[in-house]
């Protein structure tokens, strides 16, 4: 396993930029021990070059607008699992099989521990880290087999309020 980044403070940290806001949401996925593998861009393209480890967290900013001194940027977390079957063991004589209530597979598992990755990294953004305010409500919604590799798990997709001064030091006047 890769070395963990350090968690992210935000002193002296100007966290408007897009690669701030990249590199915070990618440190804090690598960091959280549910995830084995983070990716960033078009989710479509996870798993399609290499085999990355499971679960896998990605994030995607879909969206920047640019208030008067604040920068909203709206984000897309994924974080998914590859779906498997349970194994169905015969019990006793009868070679009868006892399965799960809910499925011969795996996905309610998945969608509870998805759901519960993306709630950490969510409720850590809104109340540890001064440069962000996650403006508005978290829209979370599952998936399965939504791409082509066999990944079940949640998309959450948030508004994102950063400071931006927009020093007029750096231009001419």
């Amino acid at each position: 396993m890769p070395a963990q980044s350090q968690i992210v403070h935000n002193n002296a940290t100007n966290f408007s930029l897009y690669y701030n806001v990249l590199n915070y949401f990618k440190t804090i996925m690598t960091n959280h021990p549910s995830i084995a593998h983070v990716t960033q861009g078009d989710a479509f393209t996870i798993d399609n070059k290499e085999f990355p480890r499971y679960p896998v967290g990605n994030i995607l900013i879909t969206e920047a607008n640019f208030g008067s001194n604040v920068t909203d940027y709206t984000i897309q977390l994924i974080i998914a699992d590859k779906n498997k079957l349970k194994n169905n063991e015969s019990v006793g004589e009868t070679n009868a099989q006892e399965i799960p209530y809910y499925g011969v597979d795996d996905v309610v598992d998945i969608h509870a521990n998805t759901l519960s990755v993306i709630n950490d990294l969510t409720s850590y953004t809104q109340r540890s880290v001064e440069g962000f305010e996650i403006d508005g409500d978290i829209r979370c919604t599952p998936f399965l087999d939504r791409y082509d590799n066999g990944l079940t798990g949640w998309s959450a997709t948030f508004d994102l309020k950063v400071h931006n001064d927009k020093n007029r030091c750096l231009f001419f006047n």
